[in-house]
Order: structure tokens, then sequence, then C-alpha cells
């Protein structure tokens, strides 16, 4: 009896490009399914529903879900990403202090937020002193050109799209880097059920990575063609992003290491986040979410 194909979701983010390339390169194990999703957020909500099976999400996500009462496994991590995303805002806004009191639009209790208490914090600010907006890092370019927002954070494509229509670089997670590690997930029972699939989707990802960090004009044109965007979008959305292959990532996995993007500095600093606005109940089990498959078996350096 053939199985059910196993679903992974896939967004217009640059550390999903291996996808592309596993698909291109006839990669992608057979029992998979690649659904193009248009929104992070809304992976989120498919994975929580079990409409999809695994997803590329932050460790972040990763503990808010675990709060909610879905439980994850990372299997891998894909990509680490640095100045990619950010804030942008109003231009008469022009430093960090200047965001007291004005309406700051944000993925709430996700990365982003994360990432900006951290920021207004050096800054000697605190959330208390900004209203904060639930909102999604997509629709950031078009509430700040309607002025329902004075700020907000967004990502990639969407921060150049806010530019153009009048708004202002305010900084980036250049400001505090290594918090943003994308990672393969799966809910434990669904890994277990299918433990050789997900091997050998993890192995095929380092495949493809690994052609696509060897042979990078190709791999661009790749995910131009498929992607249906621009050679030079593409081009830059590779900007600020690591892409892992085993071998790079393994120092990510070291559990006595005291700083982002180490994941057990992260799941520490995020666990912290998380209890202290009682999202969490307890600290969760940091070596139980973070346990990846393959170190052992999966090649380093494999060209297609």
């Amino acid at each position: 009896m053939q199985k059910t194909p196993l679903r992974v979701a896939r967004t217009l983010w640059a550390g999903l490009f291996p996808l592309y390339w596993m698909e291109a390169l006839g990669l992608l194990p057979t029992g998979f399914e690649i659904v193009d999703v248009a929104e992070y957020d809304q992976t989120l909500e498919l994975l929580s529903t079990g409409e999809i099976d695994g997803n590329f999400q932050s460790l972040a996500d990763v503990l808010l879900m675990a709060g909610r009462g879905v439980e994850l496994r990372l299997l891998m991590a894909s990509d680490l990403s640095v100045g990619v995303d950010g804030v942008v805002c109003q231009p008469h806004i022009r430093t960090v202090q200047e965001l007291a009191g004005k309406r700051l639009g944000l993925s709430l209790f996700s990365y982003p937020h994360v990432l900006i208490e951290q920021v207004l914090s050096a800054q000697g600010l605190t959330e208390a002193d900004v209203e904060l907006v639930d909102l999604r890092g997509e629709r950031v370019p078009e509430a700040l050109a309607r002025g329902t927002i004075d700020a907000g954070h967004t990502w990639g494509a969407h921060i150049p799209e806010a530019i153009a229509q009048g708004a202002h670089l305010l900084f980036t997670s250049a400001a505090f880097p290594g918090l943003l590690v994308d990672c393969l997930v799966a809910p434990p029972a669904t890994v277990a059920q299918n433990l050789d699939r997900w091997t050998a989707l993890v192995h095929a990802h380092e495949q493809a990575t690994a052609w696509g960090l060897q042979h990078p004009a190709e791999g661009l044109a790749v995910v131009a063609e498929r992607s249906g965007l621009p050679l030079p979008t593409v081009h830059s959305m590779l900007d600020g992003f690591t892409l892992f292959t085993a071998d790079t990532a393994r120092p990510l996995f070291d559990r006595h290491a005291q700083q982002p993007p180490a994941l057990f500095a992260s799941g520490r600093l995020l666990a912290n986040f998380y209890l202290a606005k009682n999202l969490l109940t307890r600290a969760p089990d940091l070596d139980r979410i973070l346990d990846p498959l393959g170190f052992d078996s999966v090649p380093a350096n494999r060209s297609a």
C-alpha cells in the first residue's frame, strides 16, 4: 500500500532555495510533496492543524508552538540570516529612541518580537514604550503606506518595497545577530513513523545545498525560473544568508555555547522570553527538541 505523501511547506525565503534545487536535480525523495505557501505565518498554522507534516521555521516559533501544545522535533538546521530582516519606518523616524510612543507592527511573540525587545533594551527602552501592533511582515509595506503603523518589522523583498513607497530602514537584525536560524521541524510522532523518509529528505537537502553552493549562478537561475521572480531579485535575496551543510551546522548544536547562533544558547534566551510572558509554563526540554537527523551519516561536501 502506497503511503500518503509527507507535505513540507515552502515560502519565498532564500533559506529554502535548496528545495527548488532538489526538485530541479530530481533529488526530492519519493513520498514528499512541496507545498508553496504565500506567507510564513500561514505555514505555522498549517503545521499546527496537521495540514502539512513538516516546515522550515525559526526556533522561536518552535518554542512558541510548544507553549500551545504543538510538540516539534528539529531535524536539521538549514540557514542563518543576518541583516536580511529589519524595521522600516515612516521617514521622520531616524533613531530607535524615536520609536517611543509609536505604533510598531510585528508578528507578536515570534522571532521579530524577541529581536525588537533586544534592540529596544540596548537603547534604554522597553516594549511598554511603544504600541505593538500584531501584523505579518508581508503586510508591513502596505500598512506603512496607509499610515496605520509608524514602523514595522519585515524582511527580504518587502524592505525595498517599503523604501520605494517612502519608508526608511531604521535597523536590521545585524543589530542583534544570530537569532534567526531556520530549521526543518516535524512532530515527533510523524518522524518516528516515517524515519527513513525524513532521513532521506535531510540527505537530499544536504546534496542540493552542496550543489547550489558549488554552482551559484546555475542555482540562482533555477530559483528564478521555478519561482517566477526576476533573477536580480533572487540574487539579492541571498545577501546576508548562510546555507548550512551538515558540517557547517555542527557548531550550532554545541550544548555549552553561550551565544547565538548556537541553538542551545538561543533556546535558553527564547525560553526565558516566553516564560516571562507566561507563554510557556515550564522550561522546554531542549535536548528533546534539538535532535537532528543524520549527523553521523550525512555525507559532507557532496556534489550532484
